[in-house]
């Protein structure tokens, strides 16, 4: 649609066709990433997203001029042929237009003819519940229903299991599904319910004959996946609560291993990056500063120790968003409304300016800029004997951003530091250089609508 666009502005404009070749030059070819980019940072690609008619269509405007100012400003400073005025007018309507045109007739379609994946799950204990409770709210899920070995648990819905496995927080997951019978059932239940996908919630090792069943079932063509598999695949992380040391012993952890990329790319493109944004960012630290100091008293910066790579001990900069003397009560973190923050503090916290300082951690080696959060030593203490796995998340250095930072809010309870521990391992298992430059721009993203912010 955007190629369609360049290529009927000069038609439009001046009644010429222009040579398809041209589209091949780095002017044209940058300009229709640049909007690509930009369509992404403002979330066009969620598929979860519905298209409504007024907020839709400014956001997409807005987005739409941010990217022509952009291509303006590339083509200004690299001294190459700009678009003329009424060109990138022209360009910019049509692309509204084709766009928003085509995104109508897509969503409608696939509202009408989005299929449903119809879920079977092994296992009625705490992972299988834990595992409906992950897909509960999704609309490209559905689950048929649960099978387990256990007596005791037949002909009972969620609701029931739910209560005996997670208490009070069990009951507001609703009737839910039922357990139809004991897993000799699966063949028949696969066929009877049409199910698409078999997901094994379960974490101990698997009977022969259940084993016998499952490769059965996964060679006349069915989908299987062990519940830490599939949520990795699908939800972007790692359920840590129902892994087993076996599944961390033979699975492939690209965070750890020794790569060109992993020991002396990214720290090339850390610093490249942290140097770049001290020099941008050089006059809103300078204001930043100047409104520190007259809105609270105390010092500009905030010097904290923090636990990074192999749990050594680093202080950590930050913009001082809190009333001096107030930082070490940790009753009040991760609320929305913590007393402890200054007017400015709220602005700086939202805007993420506040981390601008860590720049200077990342130069110094102490972190990178993509990595797990940088914790404090009373939050690493009081989670770790908790959590399991949780030391894992200092095998490689922590970050300004990262995996669990644009996933999750800010919290502080150990429910909180399981939920982002879960995505932190997710990075370490996956880290790659695509996955570091989709966390970058995520968190553009995330920084520009002021997501998860506390």
């Amino acid at each position: 649609m955007i190629i369609a666009s360049f290529y009927l502005s000069p038609v439009l404009r001046f009644g010429v066709c222009p040579d398809l070749a041209a589209f091949l030059e780095w002017p044209d070819l940058s300009a229709i990433f640049t909007y690509l980019l930009f369509f992404y940072i403002f979330d066009f690609y969620n598929l979860d997203e519905r298209f409504s008619s007024v907020g839709y269509f400014f956001r997409f405007l807005l987005a739409l001029i941010i990217a022509d100012l952009f291509i303006a400003s590339l083509f200004y400073v690299f001294n190459v042929r700009p678009y003329a005025t009424v060109i990138l007018l022209l360009n910019t309507l049509l692309i509204l237009s084709l766009c928003l045109g085509w995104r109508f007739v897509f969503y409608r379609w696939n509202r009408e003819t989005q299929r449903v994946l119809r879920v079977l799950i092994i296992g009625a204990g705490w992972a299988g519940t834990d595992l409906y409770k992950l897909l509960a709210d999704r609309s490209d899920f559905y689950v048929v229903g649960f099978l387990d070995d256990d007596p005791g648990k037949w002909g009972t819905n969620l609701s029931s299991l739910a209560a005996k496995t997670m208490g009070e927080a069990g009951k507001e997951l609703g009737k839910g599904p039922e357990v139809i019978g004991g897993t000799d059932l699966l063949s028949a239940v696969i066929k009877e319910q049409n199910v698409d996908l078999l997901i094994i919630a379960i974490t101990h090792g698997l009977k022969n004959e259940l084993h016998k069943r499952i490769v059965d079932a996964k060679v006349k063509g069915l989908s299987v996946y062990e519940m830490p598999t599939f949520c990795e695949i699908v939800l972007g992380k790692i359920p840590v609560q129902h892994v087993s040391d076996l599944w961390f012993v033979y699975v492939p952890i690209s965070g750890v291993r020794k790569t060109i990329y992993n020991q002396r790319v990214k720290k090339i493109i850390d610093i490249i990056l942290s140097l770049m944004g001290l020099l941008v960012l050089l006059p809103i630290m300078f204001i930043v500063a100047v409104a520190i100091k007259l809105d609270s008293p105390g010092p500009v910066l905030y010097i904290q120790r923090r636990i990074g790579w192999r749990g050594q001990p680093f202080k950590l900069l930050k913009f001082r968003s809190m009333k001096v003397g107030l930082q070490n009560h940790r009753e009040f973190a991760g609320r929305k409304n913590d007393p402890r923050i200054t007017r400015v503090g709220k602005i700086l916290r939202v805007s993420r300016f506040d981390e601008i300082p860590q720049l200077w951690n990342v130069i110094g080696g102490e972190m990178s800029f993509i990595g797990p959060r940088a914790l404090m030593e009373e939050e690493v203490n009081e989670f770790t004997p908790q959590i399991p796995y949780f030391s894992l998340r200092h095998s490689i250095r922590p970050g300004i951003t990262g995996w669990a930072q644009i996933n999750y809010p800010h919290g502080a309870t150990v429910e909180d530091g399981l939920r982002k521990l879960e995505y932190d391992l997710y990075y370490l298992k996956n880290l790659s250089p695509l996955l570091d430059l989709i966390i970058l721009v995520r968190t553009v993203r995330t920084v520009m609508f002021g997501r998860g912010a506390r």
